[in-house]
């Protein structure tokens, strides 16, 4: 069994671990989009310094916004739903939003071209969603200056 670094888990972008696309040979979603990619993404997001509860917002609002959003492409129903999930978490959360977090939406959202591979791109944002938590409550707590 090998151990991934966090430094390895910080040089592993979404650039990276989706060169190869969201979905297997056989169509279903690649396994390390919930391993592997999940933590890296996970280690990233807590480098950003982003709050579990940013997150938190901005996948449900991602989940429940595609719903309403009626482009012709899943890439352009993606792309319409983000931009609205920007200024509407920003609103709820009273200030900007998170950079890193929208860096690595935006590099998650960019393969995104099909039906299968939106869902795929819903799951791999969820995995990260509840393994960030769960690094966020394991975290040490800071010690008082």
């Amino acid at each position: 069994m090998s151990t991934t670094t966090r430094e390895e888990l910080l040089r592993l972008t979404p650039e990276v671990y989706l060169a190869d696309g969201y979905l297997a040979p056989d169509g279903t979603l690649r396994r390390t989009l919930t391993g592997e990619a999940a933590s890296a993404a996970a280690t990233q997001l807590l480098a950003a310094e982003l709050s579990p509860q940013e997150l938190g917002l901005t996948v449900e609002a991602i989940r429940e916004l595609l719903a309403v959003h009626g482009e012709p492409t899943p890439a352009e129903r993606l792309q319409a739903t983000l931009e609205e999930v920007v200024a509407l978490v920003a609103r709820i959360i009273q200030q900007p939003n998170n950079p890193g977090l929208w860096g690595w939406i935006s590099a998650c959202a960019a393969p995104v071209g099909t039906a299968e591979e939106l869902e795929a791109f819903l799951a791999h944002l969820t995995a990260v969603n509840r393994l960030y938590t769960l690094l966020v409550v394991a975290q040490p707590p800071e010690a008082d200056a």
